[in-house]
């Protein structure tokens, strides 16, 4: 008689109940992420100036560098599931100050506040999606994570601006309904259970992170891809027009870019997620590296489609991957910690991103150290296997 090994599980199939209420909560969410995108058209409307439209947006980017740290902190002292709930009602609210805010005072303080609560859920559903996954899906889970937001943002997209049209109320609705839908399918979807506090030994998780070496070492690698990452946003638009290129363009490469991750993500990441993450993540930073320096010879359009093919492939490979590494470096009771700082590394290259890329570019070395980093973060991924793979075993 002969034995059939079992089929391997498709991208769609061998993950927990709890990972797919998140995913739809996610999918539900992004897609009524309108009003953070569209507030500069609003407020430019309400006749602000372009330092007060930048004031709003900079208290909103101060606000969001506390609230991975806070959400992490709240998900492990008091629970995933409440702080998950918790915050998403907090962002449904500040998303009506906001709307309701009549001066720039008012718009300021709300926008602080909208940036630190509207990342307080982030670490929980993390930290969740680690602890109920097994440890071989938890790329494949939080790949599909990453694939929920774009699609999100993608049917967001397509629907503010008719929205916005007829109101800016009308995105305001339609954001704290989403929001509020999410925190609704953790309540009824996700049992109590998962408000457990972590144990009195690992409700500190920053203290015990702060003397993780691994980590630490784990964190810098990952700022360095996501800092070469940023570059995608931040000097692509530079790069155009000192070529002469529209504006135009560049939406059409965002758009080929976001086309790439919602059709080819979820097929990627099956195959992926069987391979150990940190080649994974080393060779889709050098591929990303190699993409953003080919930018430095187009000077055409299909150029630029081109380069942008290449380094969204590397995109799909680091989706997924750098939360698993986290996860699996995790103590038990610190996932929302230790996810809140993968979180606040993402922001600090989010920030960083643009004045390294500014200067570099001005400097004309820009597209040089894309290449550069890229086989750099392939080399830090390699010389961190031994480590990671005796915290893992």
């Amino acid at each position: 008689m002969t034995i059939t090994a079992p089929a391997r599980p498709t991208v769609f199939q061998g993950l927990p109940k709890v990972f797919w209420l998140l995913f739809s909560g996610q999918l539900v969410n992004r897609f009524g992420g309108v009003v953070l995108p569209f507030l500069v058209f609003y407020l430019t409307g309400r006749g602000y100036e372009a330092g007060q439209i930048a004031a709003v947006v900079s208290a909103y980017g101060l606000g969001g560098l506390g609230g991975q740290p806070l959400g992490g902190y709240l998900a492990d002292r008091f629970g995933r599931r409440l702080t998950l709930i918790g915050g998403l009602l907090a962002t449904a609210t500040c998303l009506i100050l906001i709307g309701a805010a009549g001066s720039l005072a008012w718009l300021m303080a709300a926008a602080v506040a909208m940036g630190l609560a509207g990342d307080v859920y982030r670490p929980a559903a993390s930290a969740l999606v680690a602890e109920t996954t097994p440890p071989h899906l938890r790329p494949k889970a939080f790949g599909l994570m990453h694939w929920a937001v774009n699609v999100g943002a993608a049917a967001a997209g397509a629907i503010a601006g008719l929205l916005l049209a007829h109101g800016f109320w009308l995105l305001v609705v339609l954001d704290v309904t989403t929001s509020v839908a999410f925190a609704v399918i953790v309540y009824v979807g996700i049992p109590a259970g998962h408000d457990r506090a972590a144990p009195k030994s690992a409700r500190n998780g920053y203290a015990i992170a702060a003397r993780d070496r691994v980590l630490i070492a784990a964190l810098i690698f990952l700022l360095i891809g996501l800092v070469l990452y940023a570059q995608a946003s931040y000097a692509l638009p530079l790069a155009l027009a000192a070529d002469g290129l529209p504006a135009s363009l560049y939406g059409l490469l965002i758009t080929v870019n976001g086309a790439i991750v919602v059709i080819f993500q979820p097929l990627f990441v099956a195959w992926l997620s069987r391979l150990p993450r940190l080649p994974v993540l080393g060779v889709s930073m050098a591929v990303v590296g190699a993409g953003l320096a080919l930018t430095g010879v187009a000077d055409r359009p299909w150029h630029y489609v081109a380069t942008v093919v290449l380094w969204s492939i590397g995109e799909i490979g680091m989706a997924g991957f750098e939360a698993a590494l986290i996860a699996d470096l995790t103590p038990d009771g610190s996932h929302g910690t230790y996810q809140a700082l993968y979180g606040w590394t993402t922001a600090i290259a989010r920030f960083a991103g643009p004045a390294v890329g500014a200067v570099l570019f001005q400097a004309q070395a820009l597209w040089w150290a894309c290449a550069a980093t890229g086989i750099l973060c392939a080399l830090f991924a390699f010389v961190l296997m031994p480590a990671v793979a005796r915290r893992s075993s």
